[in-house]
C-alpha cells in the first residue's frame, strides 16, 4: 500500500464541505471519481449515490458510507501530528465518514491496478445520514447486493456491531392560556401539566440496558410574570428490543391521556416522527462468521457489541440488505478533538482491501 495515497486522498476530501443537508460538493468529487475509475452511477432525489461496474448486475457486495458530515464542519484544516490526523481545533476533523470513503477510493483503486478490473461490487454514498432524512427514503430496489458493510463506528478494529435500536422521536405541546402573573385565575398553566407528564417518564437506562429513553428540550412561556400558555416537551426513546419499544410508545400515549383527564382545560397534542427501524444479526450467520473469518486472516481479534446509537445500515437492513457496521478506528467523533491515526487509516485501507480480494 502506498501509504501516503491513503493520506492524501483523506486531508484532500475532508476539506470539502459536507456538513448534512449540503453534500453536493462532496457529491461531485465522487461522481468524478467514479466516472475516472469506470463505475457507472445514478442519483436518487435527495442526494445519495449508488454506483456499480457497468455492465454487471449481480454484485457480492455493497460498500457504504456517508458523505455528510456534523457541525462544525465547515473549513476543516486537517493537520498530521504525531500520527494522526485531527483538525486545527476550530472544527469537527470528519473522519466519520471520511476516513471510510478514503479508504474504498484506495482499495477500489489498488485493486484496479493489480487485477486490471473492477471489484465485484457496489458503493452507495449517501447524505443526511447524521440527521436522518437520507438514506430512508432512498429507492432501495436500485440495490442489488444482498449483503453489505458499513464502516462507522468509533471503536477500535474488529467491532462488529450486531444490533441497533429502535428509535422514536417524541414531541409534546401542551396549550393553556395565557394571563398575568398576579391573576393566575384568570390563566390556564401549561407547565404544571407538562411537568406531570415528565415526571411519568422514566428516564436513563434500563430494560437489562436495552432501552434509553431522554427528554432533551424543554420549552415553556415568555416571562416571569406570564402565566405560560404553551410548553413543549421533546426527547427520544431508543431500545434494541422491539416489543420492549412498542411498550414504551403505548406508555407515552397512556400518559398523554391520563394528564388529560386531570387537566382537562389544558390542549394537548403529542407527536411522534423520525422513526429508525432497528435490527439484528445473528451471530452465526453466514455472513457474519466469513468478517470474522476475514479478519482473522488480517490477526484482528473481533467481538460483537450492541450500541444504542444508529447508522445507514438501519435503513439498508429493513430494506432487505444484510448490511453490517463495522468499527472504523476513529476516536472522538462529533467533536473539534476528533482524531484518527495514520496507522489507523492504512489499517482501514487494508480491511477494505481484503474484503475486495475475497470476493474477487
Amino acid at each position: 500500500m502506498n501509504n501516503m495515497k491513503i493520506v492524501d486522498i483523506f486531508t484532500t476530501i475532508v476539506k470539502i464541505d459536507s456538513v448534512s443537508g449540503n453534500e453536493q460538493d462532496m457529491a461531485i468529487y465522487i461522481k468524478n471519481w467514479l466516472e475516472k475509475v469506470g463505475f457507472k452511477w445514478k442519483q436518487d432525489k435527495l442526494g445519495s449515490i449508488l454506483a456499480i461496474e457497468k455492465g454487471n448486475d449481480s454484485p457480492e457486495l455493497l460498500l457504504s458510507s456517508h458523505m455528510d458530515t456534523v457541525e462544525p464542519g465547515n473549513g476543516i484544516n486537517p493537520i498530521i501530528k504525531n500520527d494522526y490526523i485531527q483538525s486545527d481545533g476550530k472544527t469537527i476533523l470528519g473522519a466519520d465518514n471520511k476516513s471510510s470513503i478514503s479508504a474504498i477510493i484506495c482499495a477500489v483503486e489498488e485493486y484496479k491496478e493489480k487485477n486490471n478490473k473492477l471489484p465485484n461490487i457496489e458503493l452507495l454514498f449517501s447524505v443526511k445520514e447524521e440527521t436522518g432524512g437520507g438514506l430512508e427514503f432512498f429507492p432501495f430496489e436500485w440495490v442489488k447486493s444482498k449483503v453489505g458493510l458499513t464502516f462507522d463506528y468509533a471503536k477500535p478494529f474488529g467491532k462488529i456491531v450486531l444490533s441497533s435500536p429502535y428509535i422514536y422521536n417524541f414531541k409534546a405541546t401542551f396549550i393553556g392560556k395565557s394571563a398575568h402573573s398576579s391573576r393566575p385565575e384568570e390563566g390556564v398553566n401549561s407547565l404544571s401539566p407538562a411537568i406531570k407528564f415528565m415526571d411519568k417518564i422514566k428516564m436513563g437506562r434500563f430494560d437489562k440496558g436495552e432501552t434509553t429513553i431522554n427528554i432533551g428540550v424543554v420549552n415553556s412561556g415568555i416571562g416571569i410574570n406570564t402565566v405560560p400558555n404553551k410548553t413543549i416537551v421533546q426527547g427520544e426513546i431508543r431500545s434494541l428490543n422491539k416489543n420492549k419499544f412498542d411498550v414504551h410508545i403505548k406508555e407515552l400515549n397512556k400518559h398523554v391521556v391520563d394528564i388529560k383527564s386531570k387537566y382537562p382545560d389544558v390542549e394537548i397534542e403529542l407527536k411522534l416522527d423520525g422513526y429508525c427501524s432497528g435490527y439484528n444479526h445473528k451471530e452465526k450467520d453466514p455472513f457474519i462468521l466469513k468478517i470474522i473469518s476475514i479478519y482473522k486472516k488480517l490477526s484482528i481479534e473481533t467481538s460483537f457489541d450492541k450500541p444504542t446509537g444508529i447508522s445507514d445500515a438501519n435503513p439498508l437492513v429493513n430494506a432487505g440488505i444484510q448490511v453490517v457496521n463495522l468499527s472504523d478506528g476513529v476516536e472522538d467523533p462529533h467533536t473539534t478533538n476528533e482524531k484518527i491515526s495514520v496507522k489507523n487509516l492504512e489499517r482501514l485501507t487494508e480491511i477494505v482491501s481484503t474484503f475486495l480480494s475475497d470476493i474477487g
